[in-house]
Formats: structure tokens, C-alpha cells, sequence
């Protein structure tokens, strides 16, 4: 009676592995090329938005800053693919024309924080400054 009891429990732990590693293999499938949850966030997703959906334009005060602290726009593209949206310091993205204020790595190491505002299918730059770098610059 006791070895019927030991088979039947290790035939039900084989069945559950079985249905597991099914699921592992499922799951791997269906998300294994989405570059994991660093591009789930809704801040992400919003700045991937407005970069691939918006067309660009600089401010006088963001286009003298990029200057002087020698920021390119490819630069700047890099920081919102990987910025981080500061909820805190941004307006409600329900808002009209909502702000948006984010930090963001370019692939050069440089940490760059950002403000930009959405108006309809136009993103405008406000404000640029790399974060490392005192500012010097008189930019109006």
C-alpha cells in the first residue's frame, strides 16, 4: 500500500515538472526578445514614444546649451532612449501640453537631464545640461 502511495505522488511531481518546463519554454518563446522589463516602465515608454512618433525641435536656451557643453543630437536621441522619467519634476502627462523632465545615459557615459514638452506631434527641447559638467554657460 505504501510503494502504490510513493508511485503515484512521484508520477504527479513528474506531470507538474513536465507542465512547468512547458511553461518555461512557452514563456521564453513569447518575451524572450523583448530586452526584459528595463523597457516596461511608463516613462520609457512614453520617451520611446516621443522619439519615434514626434519630430524634434530645440529651443534658443537648449540649442545655446547643447553647444556649449558640446551635446549632439545623436547624443540627445540617446538619452531618450535610455532616460528615466522624473515623475516628480514633471507636469501630470494628462495635461494638454504636458513637461517632462528626465535624465538619460548616452552611450559615452554622459548623464544627461532633459526637459522637453509635448505639443501634438511635436516634442520641444526646453532645457539640456549634462550633469557632470558645472553650468558656465549664459544661455538666455
Amino acid at each position: 500500500m505504501l510503494k502504490k502511495g510513493n508511485s503515484d505522488l512521484w508520477r504527479r511531481v513528474r506531470l507538474y515538472m513536465y507542465g512547468f518546463i512547458i511553461g518555461l519554454i512557452a514563456v521564453y518563446v513569447m518575451f524572450g526578445g523583448r530586452g526584459g522589463c528595463n523597457s516596461l516602465t511608463p516613462g520609457m515608454l512614453k520617451l520611446n514614444d516621443l522619439l519615434q512618433h514626434t519630430k524634434i525641435y530645440y529651443s534658443d536656451t537648449a540649442t545655446c546649451q547643447m553647444k556649449c557643453q558640446q551635446i549632439d543630437t545623436i547624443e540627445l536621441k540617446e538619452a531618450f532612449t535610455y532616460g528615466k522619467v522624473d515623475s516628480k519634476k514633471s507636469q501630470d502627462f494628462h495635461k494638454v501640453h504636458p513637461l517632462y523632465n528626465f535624465t538619460g545615459q548616452t552611450r559615452k557615459g554622459r548623464q544627461l537631464n532633459v526637459i522637453c514638452m509635448e505639443i501634438d506631434s511635436i516634442t520641444r527641447v526646453i532645457y539640456v545640461h549634462d550633469i557632470a559638467k558645472k553650468d558656465t554657460c549664459h544661455c538666455p
